[in-house]
């Protein structure tokens, strides 16, 4: 049985997802010059690793973005 979620709880949410996108974003912005300047292969894993961190954090905060739009829980 779903109830219906209640406004602070989708606020909370909401707010969870844009966080973390903005998160996202700025580990976007400080490390992937850092990355870019290091020798090749590390180079190549720290930028592999910055853009899966990255994705980890995109991926959520639209998870709880969507969690925010539904009404029922």
């Amino acid at each position: 049985m779903t109830t219906e979620r209640p406004v602070r709880a989708r606020v909370g949410w909401g707010a969870a997802g844009i966080a973390l996108i903005v998160l996202g974003g700025v580990v976007i912005w400080r490390t992937q010059a850092r990355a870019a300047g290091l020798p090749e292969e590390s180079g190549m894993m720290a930028g592999l690793l910055v853009r899966g961190v990255t994705f980890v954090f995109l991926g959520g905060g639209a998870w709880c973005l969507v969690r925010a739009g539904r009404r029922r829980g």
